[in-house]
């Protein structure tokens, strides 16, 4: 499995994990706010944040009780312009959710580093080809999805652009999700059927399953996120809010270098095993040319002495010397 690269970061193949602060439409539709946030998530240590790129009209039929609550939200191209250049300036990869073709077009025209899918258009098979034909590194999130579907989009993607650098997100897009409904487990399996850098769209609330998913070996964690989590608002109660997504970061890190390796080795030192292990130590004090017997011996702490595997080798062997009771016994110390 090759690596994907987003504005120059690494993501799979051993680096560290890619947090995207979900930005969404908790802006509700004020850019000063946008602005807020993209601030808020670059100093709690998001790698970039997302936004939500879409013509109401074009994605949602105007009797969707939905309409009204994106319709409110939606940005302007003025105002994305604007937001890219704020990130820009504040160090921080911007990039967004398309929802319909013009809206793939204008944010390919704004040279943003990656494009994301959301999991309602997974089997959006036309948007997934005008999308590939820009080059663009593609998220692609999995809610509702089968094994199929996702097979179904990759290789349509793949059909207009072999190379194309594809990620692929495990969701449940239920809002929240219960954690016994998010089945983390299924990160390993994605990961070897289709051998691209796999993570997680956490719509959990709290930061606890973000980071199981990690330690499950997930390469990118999004999070909705918000300067408030009780504002009004479909997204934001399941957000996490800039103290949550600063913890989130950091456990991030820490569940990540605890993954470590498949392989089992100390990484004590060796002076620090023989501390906590065993070894044969004199019971009793052993007079020099004494047979010795179990009931001389004890097995203490620390273990600079006879490994008590070799108990066996011990019994029957005279002592060359005299040897003081409570010390650990060593081979020189028997004929």
């Amino acid at each position: 499995m090759r690596p994907i690269f987003i504005n120059g970061r690494q993501i799979g193949a051993g680096a560290q994990p890619y947090l995207i602060a979900e930005i969404g439409i908790n802006h509700g539709g004020d850019v000063g706010k946008a602005k807020e946030l993209i601030v808020a998530a670059s100093k709690a240590g998001a790698d970039s944040v997302k936004l939500q790129c879409y013509r109401s009209e074009e994605f949602l039929a105007p009797s969707s009780e939905y309409f009204h609550i994106l319709k409110d939200a939606e940005l302007s191209e003025e105002a994305i312009i604007d937001l890219v250049g704020f990130a820009n300036q504040h160090g921080i990869t911007l990039f967004a959710s398309v929802f319909d073709e013009p809206s793939a077009e204008f944010m390919a025209s704004l040279d943003t580093p990656a494009f994301k899918v959301a999991s309602g258009d997974l089997t959006h098979l036309p948007l997934l080809m005008k999308i590939a034909e820009y080059g663009k590194p593609i998220v692609l999130s999995s809610g509702g999805a089968t094994l199929g579907d996702i097979e179904t989009a990759i290789e349509c993607i793949r059909q207009v652009n072999h190379e194309i650098d594809i990620a692929l997100l495990h969701c449940v897009s239920s809002y929240p999700t219960k954690a016994e409904d998010t089945n983390l487990a299924c990160l390993s399996g994605m990961r070897k059927q289709f051998s691209v850098p796999i993570g997680f769209s956490d719509h959990t609330l709290g930061e606890t399953s973000a980071v199981a998913a990690v330690a499950l070996g997930a390469e990118l964690i999004e999070k909705h996120f918000t300067l408030d989590r009780n504002d009004d608002g479909p997204d934001h109660a399941l957000s996490s809010d800039p103290n949550g997504l600063a913890v989130l970061a950091e456990a991030m890190q820490s569940a990540w270098k605890s993954i470590g390796s498949s392989s089992k080795k100390p990484v004590e030192e060796s002076r620090f095993v023989k501390q906590i292990r065993r070894s044969l130590n004199a019971r009793v004090s052993i007079p020099a040319g004494s047979i010795i017997t179990s009931e001389m011996l004890a097995i203490r702490r620390p273990g600079t002495g006879i490994d008590p595997i070799d108990v066996t080798l011990v019994l029957g062997r005279k002592s060359k010397h005299d040897i003081e009771a409570g010390f650990p016994i060593v081979w020189g110390m028997l004929e």
